[in-house]
């Protein structure tokens, strides 16, 4: 799966993403904060059947760095 299709998915799920490119800043998107990062894990176990932790996604400065959390 590219990265394109990752964020789309992504983008399907969670409004959050609806504009981001994979340069965003997590930390600059509108209503960035826990209810986005409980949205994001949920769509990691729905979509992608991987399990994260909330510290792994506040690791992530970029769109990038959370979508390269998928293999």
């Amino acid at each position: 799966m590219t990265s394109e299709e990752k964020l789309r998915l992504l983008r399907g799920d969670v409004d959050l993403f609806a504009s981001a490119q994979p340069d965003t800043v997590l930390a600059a998107l509108p209503d960035w904060g826990s209810l986005a990062i409980l949205l994001i894990i949920v769509h990691f176990e729905e979509k992608h059947r991987l399990s994260v932790a909330g510290a792994q996604v506040r690791g992530c400065r970029t769109v990038a760095e959370l979508l390269a959390l998928i293999p």
